[in-house]
């Protein structure tokens, strides 16, 4: 029986956690990791069978890097917006719902109401939806989806787990609540295959697990894209994006969040330089997606256990953006 529809879920992917170098990215922004201590719950690093079947455990604070967090995204958020406003931003609670060129730059209207600006930054995460709807296109590496579900976790734990298998992989990251999210990543055509968009599918595949324990009830399931994606242009005249809506990374990767905030910093240093649509800015972007790319495919490639196609498509995957299909 086919799944669901895929969908892009709530505004945030549960269960996120941020590495040590979170901290740059935030000192950058006059912001301390004070207030991650106080209102997130810290990280103490990794814990994956990953090209063999035992746990093994990477340490943040045995490496020397400092503890890293599991997020209450909501909350971060949260933190992030009352930092803008501080520094002089005006928060609107719109979303925008058309957009026009001017002589003057751009009119926007969110819900009634109108606005006008210079520059657009296209924030709106995979969608890209101010990028497309100006004829810019996600070239996408591949069909990775992610079917998460937030349970209880009675043991309480702090790091994040990763078990790789033979169709996919799953992660087990703690909530500040006290709960954990359960999410297993695969691609779209194998889970619909499978059935993993729905509770018994899910639990049938996370039964096959080695680390990861079932849930006391059957949970609700939420199906979230977590496909790699370069948007190309990411840039145009008056406009310009950021974050997961110019280049979105495998959630493997942990960095998406770190790496959002740093690209809003450089989108902003681009914007105060006047230099918006800089052919220099996306070809340092596509270099920098070719690099991920094939640091991507490396450490796919060091699961060897199984010959399946989750793990074929990844070992033998594209490795530049050229060779990326356009959607």
């Amino acid at each position: 029986m086919a799944g669901p529809p895929f969908r892009n879920g709530a505004p945030h992917a549960p269960g996120e956690s941020v590495p040590p170098s979170i901290a740059g990215a935030l000192a950058r922004l006059g912001l301390s990791t004070a207030v991650l201590d106080r209102d997130h719950l810290r990280s103490l690093g990794t814990a994956s069978s990953w090209g063999t079947p035992e746990l093994q455990y990477r340490d943040y604070l045995h490496d020397g890097l400092g503890p890293g967090w599991h997020l209450d995204r909501p909350r971060f958020d949260r933190m992030l917006r009352a930092a803008a406003v501080a520094a002089g931003a005006v928060l609107v609670r719109d979303r925008w719902s058309s957009a026009r060129r001017t002589a003057e730059g751009w009119s926007l209207t969110c819900h009634g109401t109108r606005l006008t600006a210079d520059v657009v930054v296209d924030a709106t995460g995979r969608r890209a939806a101010f990028g497309t709807a100006q004829g810019a296109r996600r070239c996408f590496a591949d069909r990775l989806v992610g079917i998460a579900a937030t349970v209880p976790d009675p043991d309480a734990r702090r790091h994040v787990i990763l078990e790789s298998a033979e169709n996919g992989w799953w992660y087990a990251s703690p909530q500040p609540s006290g709960r954990l999210t359960l999410a297993l990543l695969s691609d779209a055509d194998l889970v619909r295959r499978e059935g993993w968009a729905r509770p018994p599918g899910w639990l049938a595949a996370l039964r096959e697990t080695r680390h990861l324990a079932l849930p006391p009830d059957e949970p609700s399931l939420t199906v979230r894209d977590a496909r790699s994606h370069l948007l190309t242009p990411s840039a145009g005249r008056g406009w310009i994006a950021a974050g997961d809506a110019a280049m979105a990374l495998d959630p493997l990767s942990s960095a998406g969040v770190t790496l959002a905030i740093e690209s809003g910093l450089a989108v902003a240093d681009l914007i105060a330089s006047g230099h918006v649509d800089s052919i220099r800015h996306r070809q340092q972007l596509r270099r920098r997606f070719d690099a991920y790319l094939r640091q991507r495919r490396d450490v796919y490639r060091a699961e060897q256990r199984w010959d399946s196609p989750f793990w074929t498509r990844r070992h033998e995957g594209a490795v530049e953006a050229r060779h990326l299909v356009l959607r």
